[in-house]
């Protein structure tokens, strides 16, 4: 079977969408993947081809008749990227992913408009990699949702919809008016490719229930899994002091829930050390989140680490954090969230602490399942906190955490449903 998936990113195991799609069918037997995407960067080398179309090849053509689109090898290749951003183009990238300007947005979908993408050199490419299904994530980004109706036409093929994010319900909080026009118009095209999707995937019961109702159309559950044979692989010996980690993004005020946990470790650390907080992200820093984050002697900014690093941390680590942000906007914004390091955390049997508005969809998973510390203020977590220090409750939460995983994200039993659908 000949899975071709569209996308912004391109998809390696760094990146959370390519993390996903590649969890989802690695080990699959008969099972090949390519890609098509439009930001520079190389696949992982899961990816048996793919295809990479960027604004930058798009105003080149326009201006000197250059071709669009070029055939780019896996990061594991011997070759140098084919499609890479120099120091400046990246700094002005990441200016705009931190700013995000509704400007910046129809900037970009301008340039898809004008821009000749419908090259012959995308064309040949679908045609001769010839797929037997065009999967894709349901996106809020309308030139994106162009380039997978047009590759679902053209390879005439099911069409498979993941949706993962809440970028389509208008329980949003934006202040912006063109923000709010810009999600119109995003919206009637997500439309069109909700209609043409032959299977519908969500990430979490929250979204389906929301989804069913907005398209008219059965979704299925469909999450990130793991392998959960065997017994939990527990901790012998907890650290002490206790070390607490989180690794990941601290964006979308998510460091200010970590910034929280920070306070009440202050305040647990009060008379001895009891617990340490450490913190691996790949985010740029202000110097109002280092204050937050590097606290005493009980939380620590320790910078990024590579996927592979992670799982090493989170392996010798003695509680691992999962937080949301507790502001209206971001409430709202992964309301319909799962995140995919909770299933990480659950194989890695380390008990979870879970701090963040309880009815986002993340944390009420862990609640219903009863295999997390979970807390929604500083008060609470407190009380959890040195109650589960002072009484040892460690591997009991760890042992329930990873019966969780095995009834909800076991990878045989999820390996088996995408085979049959």
């Amino acid at each position: 079977m000949k899975i071709l998936f569209v996308s912004s990113s391109p998809l390696n195991k760094e990146i959370s969408i390519g993390n996903t799609f590649i969890n989802l069918f690695s080990d699959m037997e008969n099972v090949e993947l390519a890609s098509i995407y439009t930001r520079a960067g190389a696949p992982d080398k899961e990816i048996s081809q793919a295809f990479c179309i960027t604004e930058k090849m798009l105003i080149k053509n326009l201006i000197k008749k250059t071709p669009v689109g070029v055939r780019v090898e896996s990061k594991e290749s011997n070759e140098p990227p084919k499609v890479q951003n120099t120091k400046s183009e990246q700094g002005i990238i990441d200016f705009i992913k931190s700013q995000r300007w509704t400007v910046f947005f129809w900037l970009q979908d301008f340039i898809w408009r004008i821009g000749k993408w419908k090259s012959p050199e995308l064309k040949q490419f679908i045609e001769e990699y010839n797929p037997d299904i065009i999967f894709t994530v349901l996106a809020d980004s309308s030139f994106l949702n162009r380039l997978i109706l047009y590759v679902t036409k053209l390879s005439n093929k099911k069409l498979v919809l993941y949706a993962w994010d809440n970028n389509y319900s208008l329980k949003q909080f934006m202040l912006s008016p063109l923000r709010w026009v810009n999600h119109f118009i995003n919206r009637r095209i997500m439309r069109k490719v909700a209609e043409k999707a032959d299977l519908f995937y969500v990430i979490s019961d929250v979204q389906k229930n929301d989804y069913e109702k907005a398209f008219k159309k059965e979704c299925k559950v469909l999450t990130k899994s793991a392998d959960f044979s065997g017994d939990a692989p527990v901790k012998d010996e907890y650290n002490k002091p206790l070390q607490l980690v989180y690794t990941g993004n601290i964006g979308l005020n998510r460091w200010r829930s970590l910034g929280e946990i920070a306070n009440v470790l202050e305040k647990i650390n009060k008379d001895t050390v009891k617990a340490q907080l450490r913190i691996y992200t790949g985010n740029t820093l202000t110097e109002k989140m280092n204050k937050a984050l590097n606290v005493g002697e009980s939380s620590f900014v320790m910078g990024s680490v590579s996927q592979a690093e992670v799982l090493e941390i989170q392996k010798n680590a003695d509680m691992l954090v999962h937080i949301e942000a507790k502001d209206l906007k971001n409430r709202l914004l992964v309301r319909q969230s799962f995140s995919t390091k909770i299933v990480d955390y659950l194989k890695s049997a380390r008990p979870i602490l879970a701090y963040g508005p309880k009815e986002v969809a993340s944390i009420n998973h862990l609640i219903k399942n009863d295999c997390a510390i979970v807390a929604d203020n500083e008060q609470e977590l407190l009380e959890k906190l040195t109650e589960c220090i002072n009484n040892n409750k460690l591997t009991e939460i760890a042992v329930k955490g990873y019966e969780s995983g095995k009834k909800h994200h076991n990878k045989e039993i999820i390996d088996s449903m995408l085979i049959e659908d």
